[in-house]
């Protein structure tokens, strides 16, 4: 039975797509249509038409025992083999994945170059566990902190009780000699607990200067633009995903200096930035915008997706608790982005335009700028 060929605009849809499709007849492999230009540059010995496709990857020839297996059952049965990377002549990195299938009663082999969703994906996925791996070990470090507390606090209590029990003794105590040796088990035992109330000082010092400045009353400042660039890097892959532009609007950004730790307003941002992603529809946009007011700056996302419902609203930063149970805004962190933006002294809302849509706003005083 002959090989149907493909008509030119079918390949030209398939070239498209990163599809190249080859028909296993006669033990052998055959591209059907023109090679495209991605697949020469693996295997140059593609060049025409019904060329055969070489045996030099070894992990496409793993593969082809599955899909040798899947050809003989026939039926509708497919086998994928997953992504894998294949070099070219010139040394650049391709991700791949194959497909058997069978249709038309014919062996189909299809090769498609995975591209700009799967690297969006893989990089979602690789911040994914890059997350889980700091989640692990900051759990890990309030695992030691909680035990760290828990031996304070019962030699705290132990010494405390040195020093009620001894002030008892002197109280129905009469020999003098005896009455300054318990007075001096409890001076001890005071000195034992102002050792260990510095020791939970000090566990916690490195938090502290993270929100002030090392006494204890300056505050940390941050370059506003490397924020919301750090930000733009922390969601982008999940823009690209949803195929959701991400727009900034304002001018002089890069020397507005803010009154916040640069870690916990890139946190922030990120937040924002994801809570407005998940709200906005499929290919849209979402805006960040700031500008100057004073001696403090207004930072506002927005997004052009449904607006809250009113007791959803009523609890976003709610101190009380957290916001209703629900599918939007609810389920998110805002929080953290509440306690980190109040302690640097600024101000966080919500706002459900008229025109539809939801904005997010941030007022932070801004730091004076140095020389």
């Amino acid at each position: 039975m002959p090989i149907p060929k493909r008509d030119s605009q079918a390949g030209a849809v398939l070239e498209a797509l990163g599809i190249a499709v080859f028909v296993h007849a006669h033990g052998a492999l055959r591209i059907q249509g023109e090679p495209p230009d991605w697949l020469r540059s693996i295997w140059p010995t593609l060049t025409m038409p019904d060329a055969t496709l070489p045996g030099s990857s070894p992990f496409l020839e793993n593969f082809l025992i599955d899909a040798r297996e899947c050809w003989s059952a026939g039926g509708e049965k497919r086998v994928r083999s997953g992504p894998w990377v294949e070099r070219t002549a010139a040394g650049t990195e391709l991700s791949l994945e194959a497909t058997a299938l069978n249709a038309g009663g014919q062996a189909i082999l299809l090769l498609e170059l995975l591209g700009e969703v799967f690297e969006a994906k893989k990089s979602m996925l690789q911040k994914a566990r890059e997350t889980v791996i700091a989640y692990q070990r900051l759990n890990s470090e309030m695992q030691k902190k909680e035990i760290l507390l828990s031996c304070i606090s019962e030699e705290m209590n132990a010494a405390l009780a040195n020093v009620i029990t001894s002030l008892r003794l002197i109280e129905m105590e009469k020999d003098r000699g005896r009455i300054a040796q318990l007075l001096s088990l409890a001076s001890r035992a005071t000195e034992e607990q102002q050792t260990l109330i510095n020791k939970v000082l000090n566990v916690f010092a490195a938090e502290l200067e993270g929100l002030r400045g090392r006494d204890g009353t300056a505050i940390a400042e941050t370059r506003l633009g490397d924020a919301i660039h750090a930000a733009e890097e922390n969601v982008a892959a999940q823009f690209a995903e949803k195929g959701v532009r991400l727009r900034l609007t304002g001018s002089g950004l890069g020397e507005i200096r803010v009154a916040m730790d640069s870690t916990h307003l890139t946190r922030v941002l990120s937040t924002l930035l994801e809570n407005a992603l998940q709200s906005a529809p499929v290919g849209d946009e979402v805006r960040v915008s700031f500008g100057e007011e004073s001696e403090s700056v207004l930072i506002q996302v927005s997004d052009n997706g449904p607006s809250f419902p009113k007791d959803i609203c009523a609890n976003l930063f709610s101190r009380a608790r957290t916001a209703a149970p629900g599918p939007q805004a609810s389920q998110l962190p805002l929080q953290f982005c509440r306690i980190a933006v109040e302690n640097c002294e600024g101000e966080i809302g919500y706002e459900s335009r008229h025109d539809g849509g939801n904005t997010f706003w941030i007022m932070l005083p801004m730091m004076a700028a140095t020389k």
